[in-house]
């Protein structure tokens, strides 16, 4: 059994940022974030897991999510964004590819003992973003989608735990995703070149989220967030036309973000933090702000 302090108080929780909800939304008290990210991207990480400079480019990304309780057992996910790209003296701006999930709640937190909530979650990627025949003088920056369905399902789960008269919320989810084949013309988000035309088979991938909370009083609360993405390399066929490959290699990624949150209620907060890669494989180096307002109705 789980000891709380008789004189301590009920903790509020509105993150962590990155990792997804561990619990369905009530079906009487959907929950709608809206969130801001500022992002500076200043590297790559090649396929030696080196980092080389690049182009600075800045992003702008808003993005809203909302979530549904359909009864006590199934939720519902939605996350939609758009972003602004901008690297030297050119911008872009699309809207990114949207989430949806359905969730499944197998157990809930019990303070008698160390039962925690379990949930599963189906997920698919819906190609909203663009992904192919982009503008050469661009840079690459009109990209702001993969062009596939991503179908897979995450395993998540969490423990409330009371620490004299604080908690500590461990968090814990793993997901794994299969991408369909996209059919690509032009310069795209893998590649190639603007007389490019084929069929890439983008790789599945695998992500890993870690994360805890801490009250250090029931409006204040101290957050980190931990991220690790492994995807498989693509492959191509089709008509190149041109030198350069439509491919990407397989990319690791592995980044952290702590953050604060300040709790209105029990049933609003906001956060704050700074999202950044610490390592990788084939993928950008970035820093990105973030802020986020959570409200449950």
């Amino acid at each position: 059994m789980l000891n709380v302090p008789a004189n301590s108080y009920s903790p509020w929780f509105t993150g962590p940022l990155l990792a997804p909800s561990a619990v369905n939304a009530k079906p009487q008290n959907p929950v709608l974030a809206a969130y801001g990210a500022l992002t500076f991207t200043y590297g790559q990480y090649d396929d030696n897991w080196s980092l080389e400079s690049t182009s600075n480019m800045w992003s702008i990304n808003p993005f809203l999510e909302g979530l549904i309780g359909l009864n006590e057992f199934i939720g519902i996910d939605v996350y939609t964004s758009s972003i602004s790209n901008f690297k030297k003296k050119e911008n872009a701006t699309y809207f990114q590819d949207t989430i949806v999930r359905v969730g499944f709640q197998l157990a809930t937190d019990s303070s008698a003992n160390w039962t925690p909530d379990v949930r599963v979650a189906f997920q698919e990627v819906f190609p909203t973003g663009n992904y192919q025949k982009l503008d050469p003088k661009k840079l690459g920056i009109d990209a702001t989608g993969h062009g596939s369905f991503q179908s897979g399902l995450y395993l998540i789960s969490q423990k409330l735990i009371p620490i004299k008269k604080h908690f500590l919320l461990i968090k814990g989810a793993v997901g794994t995703f299969f991408l369909s084949p996209v059919k690509v013309e032009g310069i795209n988000y893998y590649g190639g070149n603007e007389r490019s035309k084929g069929r890439v088979f983008p790789g599945n991938r695998l992500v890993v989220f870690l994360s805890s909370e801490y009250s250090i009083t029931q409006k204040w609360v101290l957050t980190i967030d931990s991220f690790f993405e492994y995807q498989y390399a693509s492959k191509f066929k089709g008509n190149l036309n041109g030198p350069k490959p439509i491919e990407k290699g397989a990319a690791v990624e592995f980044s952290v973000a702590p953050e604060v949150e300040y709790n209105f209620s029990d049933r609003s907060g906001i956060l704050f933090g700074v999202w950044s890669s610490v390592f990788g494989k084939n993928t950008s180096a970035f820093v990105s702000g973030l802020l986020a307002y959570y409200y449950r109705f």
